[in-house]
């Protein structure tokens, strides 16, 4: 009996596997046979190598994401694929388009007309579906209208009162046979917002892929108008370097995108990185959008491409202000009170001898200026001023009859250095100081991007902008978080008679005080006025600062107070000195804090610094003495 059950036993073992190894067997040649499409056989092996090729890949927007690198597509719109595992699946989307394929389907919305750069691929990688050229007549006009066989990538310079654009914005042009480039097509990626937003919610919506993200095709026109005119910034043009072929191939992508949408995330999926994705389509083997996955900075896009020798030429358009300024200080400052008096009333002013005993050059100058002035304030306040427009008219007929036919002002110069040339925005700090004639080291670092201190040189003058920028502070027996911004921003704009601006700064985030080594948490607000004053820029503003931390004994503490200051910047150094001081609202304790610094520039990426800084609180007061050596990679 015990044979038999052994016997039963052996026998059922023997037909199992049997059965399990014909199974695998069908299951293997099941999964070898071809897929059988427009009459054509491709094998299992063919669609695993193409549904893995990096053009199809990047066509389909995929990218490794996250720590664990799992793959997907950044496309957010279900409209741009065909399997419903199409975002996730790249081999499934092939099948599904290639079945899509099959059904030979004619007309504006057959995949063949819809999806014209999956098609080609199609074409160029599986000629053995002998796929065919359709009539498209809306995708045809289309095509008609914008082809080109230049590309440009286009970078407005930064622009501080608006959040999503302060490190400035990157686009594309597509020249053709439009003749003008400003009737070109302007290839745009932008977050779709919502106007009734207030800053708060934009920036948490910004922040976090709250707003979708569309690429759009404009005339260039209309952005030169918004960037370089309404918005005041140098626009920089960069001519790329790709064959007619890698043009074609865009602008077919470029019809594929319409209307799909993207999330947009203002810190790393915004404009610039979404370029990169499309110029990657053209060669994935660039790998354009490598290293941006915490963060996306214009200028960094612009040094992938110059990387990849992709950039064959640079053109420099100066905005509005650039040029006023410009020739502002082309003129003494008598001829700057004139111009800026006639540009006020024309009319008045031409007749009287301070303008009438001119040289005819300088007359045109005056009158040039007082011009563009006006033109800008009508730009500046998008809003039509009849009495503007009267004094416009009547500056350009004045300015018809002085007997002056040569240019009137110097060309505007083109910066020496380029936005991109200037010190990279990761940065390193090694630091060593004293304090208490106790010595410590500190280590620092900064996500981004620039502040007054570091090198000028193809920076604005008197913007910071920085974010995640921290210090580790070790002495003999401790080791202690120092300083931690979230975000700090400064602006310093300086007044003269063409432009008014206001100075801000606001800041958000953690600090320990040397008079006492305690620490807070803070947010800090601040408006004023700045002036130019020899070689550099005079501030004053009114802060107010909210702060809890255990010197507060659990409460929340309001100052308000002054902050007046001085900032040198130039290309091998800058100094700058300030003092504050903010009094508690609601009792007599106060604080002061009075800071000195100055840097010397080694090379583009390394820096020398000297601080020295006093701070005091009640009854308690320091010194701080630190030099460090800065690292920008």
């Amino acid at each position: 009996m015990l044979k038999g059950i052994c016997r039963s036993a052996s026998s059922v073992v023997r037909n199992t596997l049997l059965l399990l190894f014909v199974f695998f067997s069908v299951g293997l040649q099941a999964d070898e046979s071809p897929l059988i499409i427009l009459d054509a056989h491709v094998p299992q092996s063919k669609l695993d190598q193409i549904s893995e090729h990096p053009q199809w890949l990047a066509l389909l927007h995929y990218q490794k994401q996250g720590i664990i690198e799992r793959i997907y597509s950044e496309v957010d719109d279900e409209r741009f694929f065909y399997s419903e595992k199409g975002k996730t699946d790249a081999r499934l989307e092939l099948i599904a388009n290639l079945k899509e394929f099959e059904k030979n389907e004619s007309g504006d919305e057959s995949i063949y007309c819809r999806f014209p750069a999956r098609l080609y691929f199609l074409q160029e990688n599986m000629p053995e579906l002998q796929l065919k050229n359709k009539n498209c007549d809306i995708y045809d006009d289309w095509y008609e209208d914008v082809q080109g066989d230049e590309l440009f990538l286009i970078f407005p310079a930064s622009y501080m009162n608006s959040p999503s654009s302060m490190f400035g914005h990157t686009l594309l042009r597509l020249d053709g046979k439009q003749g003008h480039k400003l009737l070109s097509s302007a290839i745009n990626f932008a977050a779709f917002t919502d106007p009734s937003d207030d800053e708060l919610t934009f920036t948490v919506k910004g922040l976090t892929g709250g707003y979708p993200g569309y690429v759009s095709l404009v005339p260039y026109y209309e952005k030169v108008n918004e960037y370089n005119h309404i918005e005041s910034r140098d626009i920089w043009e960069y001519k790329l370097d790709l064959s007619a072929e890698d043009v074609q191939l865009f602008t077919r992508h470029i019809w594929e995108l319409n209307e799909i949408r993207f999330d947009y995330y203002f810190v790393d999926e915004n404009c610039s990185y979404r370029l990169l994705t499309l110029l990657n389509v053209l060669n994935p083997s660039w790998n354009l959008p490598q290293g941006f996955g915490a963060r996306t900075v214009p200028t960094d896009t612009i040094r992938v491409l110059q990387k990849h020798n992709l950039i064959a030429d640079v053109a420099y358009r100066p905005s509005k202000t650039s040029k006023i300024d410009d020739q502002r200080l082309q003129l003494d400052v008598f001829l700057r009170k004139t111009a800026r008096d006639i540009a006020d009333s024309p009319s008045v002013v031409s007749m009287e001898p301070r303008f009438t005993s001119l040289s005819a050059q300088e007359q045109s100058q005056v009158l040039e200026l007082a011009y563009d002035y006006n033109r800008y304030l009508n730009l500046k306040e998008k809003v039509t001023d009849p009495d503007l427009q009267k004094r416009s008219f009547k500056l350009l007929s004045l300015r018809s009859k002085v007997n002056f036919s040569d240019a009137a002002f110097e060309k505007v110069k083109v910066p020496r250095v380029r936005d991109e040339q200037g010190h990279a925005t990761y940065r390193s700090v090694l630091s060593g100081g004293l304090v208490s004639d106790q010595t410590y080291a500190e280590l620092g670092m900064r996500i981004n991007y620039h502040d007054w201190l570091d090198s000028l040189s193809g920076y604005r003058a008197g913007a910071q902008i920085e974010m995640g920028n921290i210090r580790f502070r070790a002495t003999e027996d401790d080791l202690k978080l120092q300083h931690f911004d979230v975000i700090s921003i400064r602006s310093l704009g300086p007044r003269n008679l063409f432009s008014q601006p206001v100075s801000w700064q606001v800041n958000g985030g953690y600090e320990r005080w040397i008079s006492d080594g305690q620490g807070h948490s803070q947010l800090r607000l601040a408006g004023g006025l700045a002036y130019q004053f020899g070689p550099g820029v005079a501030y004053g503003m009114g802060v107010a600062q909210l702060a809890y931390g255990d010197r507060y004994q659990g409460h929340l503490r309001l100052g308000v107070g002054p902050e007046v200051g001085y900032l040198i910047q130039k290309e091998k150094f800058n100094v700058w000195g300030s003092v504050e001081h903010l009094q508690t609202i609601d009792e007599s304790s106060d604080s002061q804090n009075y800071k000195l610094s100055a840097t010397y520039t080694l090379s583009t990426n390394r820096q020398l610094r000297v601080e020295w800084q006093q701070q005091a609180w009640m009854e308690h007061s320091e010194n701080d003495v630190r030099v460090s050596y800065v690292i920008y990679h």
